[in-house]
Protein backbone atom coordinates (compact mmCIF):
# COMPACT_ATOMS: atom_id res chain seq x y z
CA UNK A 1 0.00 0.00 0.00
CA UNK A 2 1.00 3.59 -0.80
CA UNK A 3 1.57 5.50 2.27
CA UNK A 4 0.54 9.07 2.69
CA UNK A 5 1.23 11.19 5.76
CA UNK A 6 0.14 9.63 8.32
CA UNK A 7 -1.34 10.78 11.72
CA UNK A 8 -2.74 8.72 14.42
CA UNK A 9 -6.61 8.17 14.35
CA UNK A 10 -8.55 10.84 16.20
CA UNK A 11 -10.27 8.90 19.57
CA UNK A 12 -13.67 7.59 18.98
CA UNK A 13 -16.31 5.84 20.30
CA UNK A 14 -16.47 3.68 17.23
CA UNK A 15 -13.89 1.20 16.28
CA UNK A 16 -15.36 1.39 12.40
CA UNK A 17 -14.83 5.11 12.98
CA UNK A 18 -11.35 5.00 13.73
CA UNK A 19 -10.32 2.36 11.23
CA UNK A 20 -12.10 3.75 8.33
CA UNK A 21 -10.46 7.24 8.92
CA UNK A 22 -7.05 5.93 8.93
CA UNK A 23 -7.75 3.59 5.94
CA UNK A 24 -9.18 6.46 4.02
CA UNK A 25 -5.62 8.07 3.63
CA UNK A 26 -4.82 4.80 1.33
CA UNK A 27 -5.67 4.82 -2.46
CA UNK A 28 -6.11 0.82 -1.81
CA UNK A 29 -8.62 0.85 1.00
CA UNK A 30 -10.60 3.25 -0.78
CA UNK A 31 -11.08 1.58 -4.51
CA UNK A 32 -11.78 -1.42 -2.00
CA UNK A 33 -14.48 0.28 -0.77
CA UNK A 34 -15.94 1.64 -3.89
CA UNK A 35 -15.72 -1.93 -5.27
CA UNK A 36 -12.87 -0.91 -7.73
CA UNK A 37 -10.40 -3.29 -6.10
CA UNK A 38 -11.30 -7.08 -5.19
CA UNK A 39 -11.71 -8.04 -1.66
CA UNK A 40 -9.08 -10.83 -1.81
CA UNK A 41 -6.28 -8.15 -3.26
CA UNK A 42 -7.36 -5.99 -0.61
CA UNK A 43 -6.68 -8.30 2.02
CA UNK A 44 -3.25 -9.27 0.65
CA UNK A 45 -2.37 -5.74 0.70
CA UNK A 46 -3.33 -5.66 4.27
CA UNK A 47 -0.75 -8.72 5.49
CA UNK A 48 1.28 -6.96 3.87
CA UNK A 49 1.32 -3.27 5.13
CA UNK A 50 0.72 -4.57 8.53
CA UNK A 51 3.83 -2.85 10.43
CA UNK A 52 2.87 0.78 8.47
CA UNK A 53 -0.85 0.37 9.59
CA UNK A 54 0.37 -0.53 13.10
CA UNK A 55 2.47 2.84 12.93
CA UNK A 56 -0.68 4.66 11.74
CA UNK A 57 -2.67 3.65 15.13
CA UNK A 58 -4.33 0.11 14.23
CA UNK A 59 -4.36 -2.22 16.13
CA UNK A 60 -3.74 -5.87 13.81
CA UNK A 61 -7.19 -7.28 14.85
CA UNK A 62 -8.99 -3.16 13.68
CA UNK A 63 -6.74 -3.70 10.05
CA UNK A 64 -7.88 -6.92 9.28
CA UNK A 65 -11.30 -6.85 10.05
CA UNK A 66 -11.25 -3.95 7.68
CA UNK A 67 -11.20 -6.42 4.84
CA UNK A 68 -14.93 -7.70 5.87
CA UNK A 69 -16.52 -4.65 5.23
CA UNK A 70 -19.72 -5.00 3.45
CA UNK A 71 -19.50 -2.93 0.55
CA UNK A 72 -22.78 -1.57 0.56
CA UNK A 73 -24.33 -1.77 4.41
CA UNK A 74 -28.04 -1.91 3.43
CA UNK A 75 -27.37 -4.30 0.60
CA UNK A 76 -25.81 -6.70 3.36
CA UNK A 77 -29.19 -6.46 5.90
CA UNK A 78 -31.86 -6.47 3.02
CA UNK A 79 -29.96 -10.35 1.67
CA UNK A 80 -29.74 -11.32 5.81
CA UNK A 81 -33.61 -10.01 6.47
CA UNK A 82 -34.75 -11.82 2.79
CA UNK A 83 -32.68 -15.10 3.74
CA UNK A 84 -34.30 -15.71 7.22
CA UNK A 85 -37.72 -14.82 5.49
CA UNK A 86 -37.38 -17.06 3.21
CA UNK A 87 -36.83 -19.72 5.47
CA UNK A 88 -39.91 -18.73 7.57
CA UNK A 89 -37.91 -17.82 10.53
CA UNK A 90 -39.15 -13.97 10.44
CA UNK A 91 -42.60 -13.15 9.49
CA UNK A 92 -43.13 -12.39 6.04
CA UNK A 93 -42.67 -8.23 5.98
CA UNK A 94 -40.47 -5.49 5.18
CA UNK A 95 -38.01 -3.67 7.60
CA UNK A 96 -38.85 -0.12 7.52
CA UNK A 97 -35.51 2.18 7.27
CA UNK A 98 -37.53 5.73 7.11
CA UNK A 99 -35.65 7.94 10.16
CA UNK A 100 -32.87 5.58 10.29
CA UNK A 101 -30.45 7.91 8.59
CA UNK A 102 -31.11 10.93 10.91
CA UNK A 103 -31.22 8.64 13.87
CA UNK A 104 -27.76 7.79 12.57
CA UNK A 105 -26.69 11.73 12.63
CA UNK A 106 -28.69 12.18 16.05
CA UNK A 107 -26.63 8.98 17.70
CA UNK A 108 -23.61 9.93 16.39
CA UNK A 109 -23.74 13.38 17.22
CA UNK A 110 -25.09 13.32 20.61
CA UNK A 111 -23.98 9.65 22.29
CA UNK A 112 -21.28 9.82 24.57
CA UNK A 113 -18.70 6.59 24.46
CA UNK A 114 -17.46 7.53 28.12
CA UNK A 115 -13.67 6.64 26.42
CA UNK A 116 -15.49 3.15 26.13
CA UNK A 117 -14.74 1.78 22.32
CA UNK A 118 -17.42 -0.56 21.05
CA UNK A 119 -17.09 -2.95 17.96
CA UNK A 120 -20.37 -2.48 16.19
CA UNK A 121 -20.34 -1.77 12.59
CA UNK A 122 -22.78 -0.06 10.77
CA UNK A 123 -23.99 -2.97 9.19
CA UNK A 124 -24.71 -4.65 12.66
CA UNK A 125 -26.24 -1.57 13.63
CA UNK A 126 -28.72 -1.75 10.71
CA UNK A 127 -29.27 -5.60 11.11
CA UNK A 128 -30.13 -4.84 14.84
CA UNK A 129 -32.99 -2.38 13.81
CA UNK A 130 -34.02 -4.12 11.08
CA UNK A 131 -34.85 -7.22 12.97
CA UNK A 132 -36.26 -5.18 15.69
CA UNK A 133 -38.67 -3.36 13.15
CA UNK A 134 -39.98 -7.02 11.56
CA UNK A 135 -40.53 -8.77 14.62
CA UNK A 136 -41.31 -6.72 16.55
CA UNK A 137 -40.46 -7.78 20.47
CA UNK A 138 -42.91 -7.48 23.42
CA UNK A 139 -39.61 -7.90 25.21
CA UNK A 140 -36.14 -7.93 24.01
CA UNK A 141 -33.18 -8.49 26.41
CA UNK A 142 -29.55 -7.34 25.82
CA UNK A 143 -27.39 -9.94 27.90
CA UNK A 144 -23.74 -8.08 28.20
CA UNK A 145 -25.10 -4.66 27.03
CA UNK A 146 -21.67 -2.93 27.58
CA UNK A 147 -22.92 0.61 27.43
CA UNK A 148 -26.31 0.26 25.49
CA UNK A 149 -24.57 1.13 21.53
CA UNK A 150 -26.13 -1.80 20.43
CA UNK A 151 -29.79 -1.66 22.14
CA UNK A 152 -29.30 2.08 20.55
CA UNK A 153 -30.74 1.22 17.37
CA UNK A 154 -33.33 -1.54 18.44
CA UNK A 155 -35.14 0.54 21.00
CA UNK A 156 -37.07 3.22 19.03
CA UNK A 157 -38.75 -0.19 16.90
CA UNK A 158 -39.28 -2.31 20.30
CA UNK A 159 -40.66 0.60 22.14
CA UNK A 160 -42.81 1.99 19.02
CA UNK A 161 -44.43 -1.33 19.19
CA UNK A 162 -45.34 -1.38 22.97
CA UNK A 163 -42.51 -3.73 24.04
CA UNK A 164 -40.09 -3.27 26.74
CA UNK A 165 -35.94 -3.58 26.74
CA UNK A 166 -33.83 -5.32 29.44
CA UNK A 167 -30.19 -4.10 29.64
CA UNK A 168 -27.92 -6.23 31.48
CA UNK A 169 -24.35 -5.86 32.61
CA UNK A 170 -22.22 -6.78 35.51
CA UNK A 171 -21.03 -2.94 34.99
CA UNK A 172 -22.01 -0.52 36.77
CA UNK A 173 -20.24 2.39 35.37
CA UNK A 174 -21.18 1.07 31.80
CA UNK A 175 -24.63 1.01 32.55
CA UNK A 176 -25.41 4.02 34.11
CA UNK A 177 -23.66 5.57 30.97
CA UNK A 178 -26.35 3.06 28.91
CA UNK A 179 -29.20 4.92 30.80
CA UNK A 180 -28.28 8.55 30.53
CA UNK A 181 -27.21 8.41 26.73
CA UNK A 182 -30.81 6.88 26.63
CA UNK A 183 -32.52 9.61 28.32
CA UNK A 184 -30.31 11.85 26.31
CA UNK A 185 -31.50 10.93 23.30
CA UNK A 186 -35.15 10.33 24.72
CA UNK A 187 -35.55 6.60 24.29
CA UNK A 188 -35.25 5.43 27.87
CA UNK A 189 -39.20 4.86 28.37
CA UNK A 190 -39.78 0.63 29.25
CA UNK A 191 -36.49 0.24 29.29
CA UNK A 192 -34.72 -1.40 32.26
CA UNK A 193 -31.19 -0.98 33.17
CA UNK A 194 -30.20 -3.91 35.07
CA UNK A 195 -26.55 -4.29 36.73
CA UNK A 196 -27.17 -7.89 37.64
CA UNK A 197 -24.70 -11.34 36.01
CA UNK A 198 -26.84 -11.93 33.28
CA UNK A 199 -26.73 -16.05 34.12
CA UNK A 200 -28.35 -15.66 37.62
CA UNK A 201 -30.69 -12.72 36.53
CA UNK A 202 -31.50 -14.58 33.61
CA UNK A 203 -33.01 -17.73 35.77
CA UNK A 204 -34.66 -15.59 38.54
CA UNK A 205 -36.34 -12.34 36.77
CA UNK A 206 -36.50 -13.02 33.21
CA UNK A 207 -39.76 -14.14 31.43
CA UNK A 208 -41.61 -14.88 28.08
CA UNK A 209 -38.82 -12.76 25.50
CA UNK A 210 -38.94 -12.77 22.30
CA UNK A 211 -35.64 -11.22 21.55
CA UNK A 212 -32.40 -11.44 22.76
CA UNK A 213 -29.16 -10.32 21.86
CA UNK A 214 -26.13 -11.55 23.38
CA UNK A 215 -22.54 -9.75 23.15
CA UNK A 216 -21.21 -10.71 26.89
CA UNK A 217 -17.40 -11.20 27.45
CA UNK A 218 -16.06 -12.84 30.60
CA UNK A 219 -12.42 -12.34 31.71
CA UNK A 220 -10.00 -14.26 29.09
CA UNK A 221 -7.53 -15.37 32.25
CA UNK A 222 -11.09 -16.82 33.96
CA UNK A 223 -10.21 -20.24 35.50
CA UNK A 224 -13.65 -21.44 34.40
CA UNK A 225 -13.77 -22.08 30.81
CA UNK A 226 -17.21 -21.28 30.41
CA UNK A 227 -17.12 -18.36 31.52
CA UNK A 228 -13.67 -17.09 29.84
CA UNK A 229 -13.90 -14.53 27.06
CA UNK A 230 -16.70 -15.46 24.47
CA UNK A 231 -17.57 -18.79 25.84
CA UNK A 232 -19.79 -17.47 28.59
CA UNK A 233 -22.40 -17.05 25.79
CA UNK A 234 -22.99 -20.82 26.78
CA UNK A 235 -24.06 -20.40 30.44
CA UNK A 236 -25.99 -17.31 29.58
CA UNK A 237 -27.78 -18.98 27.01
CA UNK A 238 -28.56 -22.15 29.15
CA UNK A 239 -29.49 -19.51 31.32
CA UNK A 240 -31.98 -17.42 29.53
CA UNK A 241 -33.44 -19.97 27.40
CA UNK A 242 -35.92 -20.99 29.59
CA UNK A 243 -37.53 -17.95 29.50
CA UNK A 244 -37.74 -17.04 26.02
CA UNK A 245 -40.97 -18.23 23.92
CA UNK A 246 -41.00 -20.96 21.60
CA UNK A 247 -39.88 -19.11 18.29
CA UNK A 248 -38.29 -16.00 20.43
CA UNK A 249 -35.07 -15.10 18.33
CA UNK A 250 -31.72 -14.96 19.49
CA UNK A 251 -29.42 -12.57 17.54
CA UNK A 252 -25.35 -13.27 18.73
CA UNK A 253 -22.08 -10.85 18.24
CA UNK A 254 -18.86 -11.88 17.42
CA UNK A 255 -19.54 -15.16 15.35
CA UNK A 256 -17.34 -15.17 13.28
CA UNK A 257 -16.78 -18.45 11.72
CA UNK A 258 -16.19 -17.93 7.89
CA UNK A 259 -13.13 -16.41 6.63
CA UNK A 260 -14.92 -14.41 3.87
CA UNK A 261 -11.27 -13.14 2.53
CA UNK A 262 -8.75 -15.99 2.82
CA UNK A 263 -7.43 -13.76 5.17
CA UNK A 264 -4.24 -15.58 7.30
CA UNK A 265 -5.15 -13.90 10.56
CA UNK A 266 -8.63 -15.05 10.65
CA UNK A 267 -7.63 -18.85 10.24
CA UNK A 268 -6.25 -18.83 13.80
CA UNK A 269 -9.57 -16.54 15.08
CA UNK A 270 -11.88 -19.01 13.59
CA UNK A 271 -10.04 -21.97 15.13
CA UNK A 272 -10.25 -19.56 18.27
CA UNK A 273 -14.28 -19.09 17.75
CA UNK A 274 -14.88 -22.74 17.55
CA UNK A 275 -13.38 -23.96 20.71
CA UNK A 276 -14.84 -21.12 22.40
CA UNK A 277 -18.07 -21.58 21.06
CA UNK A 278 -17.87 -25.73 20.96
CA UNK A 279 -20.53 -26.54 24.10
CA UNK A 280 -22.77 -23.36 23.34
CA UNK A 281 -23.32 -24.76 20.09
CA UNK A 282 -23.90 -28.42 21.44
CA UNK A 283 -26.27 -26.81 23.60
CA UNK A 284 -27.80 -24.69 20.85
CA UNK A 285 -28.27 -27.92 18.48
CA UNK A 286 -30.82 -29.38 21.37
CA UNK A 287 -32.32 -26.06 21.98
CA UNK A 288 -32.91 -24.38 19.36
CA UNK A 289 -34.37 -25.41 15.82
CA UNK A 290 -33.01 -22.74 13.54
CA UNK A 291 -29.16 -21.97 13.30
CA UNK A 292 -27.12 -19.76 11.09
CA UNK A 293 -24.30 -16.97 10.48
CA UNK A 294 -23.77 -14.30 8.72
CA UNK A 295 -20.11 -12.64 7.40
CA UNK A 296 -21.03 -9.48 8.77
CA UNK A 297 -17.48 -7.50 9.74
CA UNK A 298 -17.60 -9.29 12.94
CA UNK A 299 -20.02 -12.30 12.60
CA UNK A 300 -23.50 -12.45 13.36
CA UNK A 301 -25.26 -15.94 14.67
CA UNK A 302 -29.08 -16.05 14.90
CA UNK A 303 -31.31 -19.00 16.15
CA UNK A 304 -35.19 -19.81 16.96
CA UNK A 305 -36.28 -21.40 20.52
CA UNK A 306 -37.48 -24.67 19.34
CA UNK A 307 -41.77 -24.12 18.73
Amino acid sequence: MTTPSLGCPRPSGTAYSSIDATLSQFSEYRDFRSGALDRAVYSKLIEQSSDELLEAGLNRDQMNLSTRFPLDDLAFVKETITSLRQQSVLPDRDFSTSGYSDWERLVASLYDHGGNMTYIFPEEALLIHALASVIKPRHAVFAGSYYGFWAIWAVREVVAAGGEVTLIDTDDTVMHLAQRNFERLGVSENVNFVVADAISYSRAELADIDFVALDAEGPKSCADEDLRDKAIYYPITQAIAPAMLPGAILLAHNVLLENVTQNAYFEERIAYNELQYARWHSFLSEQFDFRISYPSTEGVGIYRKAR
